[in-house]
C-alpha cells in the first residue's frame, strides 16, 4: 500500500493533484492504517495515472469523470468533443489576432471606437501629456455611457477644434499646463491664467466644453465624483471653465 507521496511519484503527478482528485470524487477516499496515515492501493494508482495522461491531452476533469465512471463514455467521443472545442478556440483566437492587427495598423482607439477615438489618438500622436490624455478619455467615456445623445455634438466640436493644426498645437500645450496644475495649490493664480490662455488660443473651445457638459441628473452624482478625483487646482480650473461656459451660453 502506498502513501500519498509514493502514489504521486509513481503516477508522475503531485500530492496536491492527488488531493484535488480525491476532493473531486475521481478517486475514492482511502482507508487509514493503524498510524492514521492514508494508504492508497493499485486501483488509485491506475486511476491517477489515467487522469494525468488524459489531462495532458487537454481533457477537463468533468470530461475525464465521464471516461472513468461506472458507465464510461467512449474515448473517441471525448476526443472529438475536445477537438471541436479547440477548433472553436482557434477560430476565436484568429479573429482576435486579426482585430489586433487592424487596430495596430489604424488610428482607432479600441476603448473609444469611431471618430472620437481617432481624434484622441491624433492628440496623443501630436504630443499631448499622457496623464491629461487619460483623464480626457475618461471624460469622453463617462459622457458616452451616460449621455449618448451628446456624443455626436462632442465629436463635431472636437473635429472643429482639432482639425486646425494651430488649435491642435495649442491643445497639446494646454495639456501640459493642465497637468502642471496637479502640483500647485488650489488658489494658484495659474488656474485663471490657464483658463484665459485656453480661451484666447482656441476661440471655439467653449463648444467643446458645452458638449462635455453632463446630463443634468449627473451633476450631483457621477460627474461630481469624477471631478473630485482631480487635484485641487485642476478641480478649480474645471469649475472656473464651467462658469465661463455658462456665462457664454447666457450672452
Amino acid at each position: 500500500m502506498l502513501t500519498i507521496g509514493e502514489l504521486a511519484r509513481l503516477a508522475g503527478t503531485t500530492v496536491r493533484a492527488v488531493r484535488h482528485y480525491t476532493a473531486e470524487g475521481l478517486i475514492a477516499e482511502p482507508p487509514r492504517d493503524a498510524s492514521g496515515y492514508r494508504r492508497y492501493g493499485t486501483r488509485a494508482l491506475i486511476t491517477v495515472s489515467r487522469i494525468r495522461r488524459l489531462r495532458e491531452l487537454g481533457l477537463s476533469l468533468d470530461q475525464i469523470r465521464g471516461l472513468i465512471g461506472e458507465e464510461p463514455r467512449s474515448l473517441e467521443e471525448a476526443l472529438s468533443t475536445l477537438d471541436e472545442e479547440l477548433a472553436g478556440q482557434e477560430r476565436r483566437i484568429s479573429a482576435q489576432r486579426k482585430r489586433i492587427a487592424e487596430l495596430r495598423a489604424s488610428t482607432e482607439d479600441p476603448e473609444i471606437p469611431g471618430a472620437l477615438g481617432e481624434m484622441l489618438r491624433g492628440l496623443e500622436a501630436a504630443g499631448a501629456d499622457e496623464r491629461m490624455l487619460r483623464r480626457e478619455k475618461e471624460a469622453v467615456l463617462l459622457i458616452a455611457v451616460t449621455s449618448q445623445e451628446s456624443v455626436d455634438q462632442l465629436t463635431e466640436a472636437y473635429r472643429t477644434l482639432w482639425g486646425d493644426p494651430a488649435h491642435l498645437e495649442s491643445m497639446v500645450e494646454f495639456s501640459r499646463g493642465f497637468q502642471e496644475l496637479a502640483d500647485l495649490p488650489e488658489d494658484s493664480p495659474e488656474v485663471e491664467r490657464l483658463v484665459e490662455k485656453l480661451l484666447a488660443g482656441n476661440p471655439r473651445i467653449t463648444e467643446v466644453a458645452q458638449a462635455q457638459q453632463p446630463a443634468p441628473e449627473l451633476k450631483d452624482g457621477l460627474f461630481l465624483d469624477f471631478v473630485d478625483s482631480f487635484a485641487p487646482a485642476q478641480r478649480r480650473f474645471m469649475y472656473v471653465m464651467a462658469e465661463r461656459v455658462s456665462r457664454k451660453e447666457d450672452e
